[in-house]
């Protein structure tokens, strides 16, 4: 997916959703590729929308199933896979991350989209530390004031649990040599 295509589907999402009677927002936050490609401007592509959900676990099991719905609505709509709208990150990632409360970036519908500080996702990309995840961090560090390994690790202590950052302890060392080599 392209930003283009990104925004269509989450406008085709929010649409579905109104469709099938949502009228309380759902309030996700974009963090992963779609980030990137939305707001850090990357050219590249991604194969999906990685989110977190912002909202409290009962507004949560109230939309679920709308929410699944609409998700597949649009994938078969639109030959996607079927998580191309993948919520399961929020499982993945609330116990390891702090989630922030980010800023409303576009409203399609009911869809409410907010997104966090390019800091916040810096901090995400070290921590995955994947050869892409490690590109996608060049990218940000220009639009953000972290200029050391020791400024890339207070951020990292800031938004990453302490259990989180001694079992990625490898990945992430990895990626500050990477970003900030000595």
């Amino acid at each position: 997916m392209q930003a283009r295509d990104i925004e269509q589907h989450l406008a085709q999402l929010g649409q579905e959703l109104a469709d099938r009677g949502v009228q309380k927002p759902i309030r996700v936050l974009l963090i992963g590729g779609a980030f990137m490609l939305l707001l850090a401007k990357m050219q590249r592509s991604t194969d999906d929308v990685d989110i977190l959900w912002l909202d409290e676990d009962d507004a949560f099991q109230r939309a679920i199933d709308a929410l699944r719905e609409g998700v597949q609505a649009v994938a078969e709509k639109q030959r996607l896979e079927p998580d191309w709208f993948n919520y399961m990150t929020h499982l993945l990632m609330y116990d390891v991350v702090t989630i922030p409360k980010g800023t409303l970036w576009k409203r399609f519908g009911p869809l409410h989209i907010y997104v966090p500080s390019k800091t916040y996702i810096l901090a995400l990309k070290i921590l995955a530390g994947r050869q892409k995840d490690i590109e996608d961090s060049r990218v940000l560090l220009p639009y953000v004031r972290v200029k050391t390994r020791q400024h890339a690790r207070r951020l990292l202590d800031r938004y990453v649990s302490p259990a989180a950052l001694a079992s990625n302890a490898e990945d992430i060392e990895h990626a500050l040599e990477e970003l900030f080599p000595e």
